[in-house]
């Protein structure tokens, strides 16, 4: 299939075709191809930015920071959301002044969307922000640093997050597996409801989020953080966010989680090497 544009085609339709043709290459394993298809939309996207439905825009962001991760091509994955990240803020700002509600939050979501994904890049291979939190609904207080040589899965979810609600019976089943052998989980929320409401709205929100623990029977690390600070650090504004840290305390993983082939291959990765020091001990 070509990329080449026809006579009649609008940048919009071009752009719009031309990722569709790269989840092609990408689902053939041909990420090198999928990666050239990109980067040509994305001249044509920058050459014509008003032309470019946001939401397209945004798509191709995404879609081309994952193709260049996947080629181990982290720095240009970094520096391009950057670029991206800068584009959509200036776009969400045009729209908080002059648009209209819907399009302000349509463009408020993509902003945020592009920013948390340049965030969650930019962490990857360097130190994970500390978490010291002062409230645990399960478990005792604990840091990044307490678990140093244990592998950490740092999740952030929601009591209205049905995706969410879907990942715990996954985690307390993986929690159960691999807790012997070095895999701590920490499942972080905050209040979203009673965010700066009454202690009474408080309280009952922490009802709502203990109900929800209990129904899915949590036995790992559950903490709430006093604000959205946590979040914004690792890019975790989307929900759920899962985020792996290594036995040295560094990020390796960050994103959706679940079925993301790239969790599991650094999942995979990490319980590889915890394999390999346990028969290294035993030797």
């Amino acid at each position: 299939m070509s990329s080449q544009t026809t006579v009649a085609e609008t940048p919009q339709a071009f752009v719009s075709r031309s990722i569709d043709h790269a989840d092609q290459l990408r689902s053939r394993g041909e990420p090198e191809a999928a990666a050239s298809e990109l980067e040509k939309s994305l001249q044509v996207a920058r050459a014509t930015p008003y032309e470019i439905e946001f939401a397209t825009r945004i798509r191709l962001g995404m879609t081309l920071a994952d193709v260049y991760l996947a080629l181990n091509r982290l720095e240009d994955a970094v520096t391009f959301l950057a670029d991206e990240t800068a584009f959509a803020e200036k776009i969400s700002q045009i729209m908080q002044a002059t648009g209209t509600l819907t399009q302000k939050r349509s463009a408020m979501s993509g902003y945020l969307q592009i920013r948390d994904r340049g965030t969650q890049i930019g962490l990857l291979g360097k130190p994970a922000p500390e978490i010291n939190l002062k409230m645990w609904l399960v478990g005792e207080h604990v840091t990044l640093a307490d678990l140093r040589g244990r592998v950490v899965l740092v999740e952030f979810w929601a009591t209205w997050c049905k995706p969410c609600q879907e990942m715990f019976p996954k985690l307390t089943a993986l929690y159960d597996q691999e807790s012997k052998n070095d895999l701590e989980i920490i499942a972080i929320t905050r209040h979203y409801m009673a965010y700066n409401g009454t202690l009474e709205a408080r309280n009952q929100e922490l009802d709502l989020m203990r109900a929800t623990l209990n129904q899915h029977d949590v036995r790992f690390r559950v903490a709430v953080a006093e604000d959205e600070g946590l979040q914004r650090l690792y890019g975790a504004n989307g929900l759920p966010t899962l985020v792996l840290v290594d036995r040295q305390g560094l990020v390796r993983y960050a994103g959706p989680g679940g079925e993301d082939p790239v969790f599991k291959s650094a999942w995979q990765e990490l319980s590889d090497e915890g394999r390999l020091r346990n028969a290294k001990t035993l030797a």
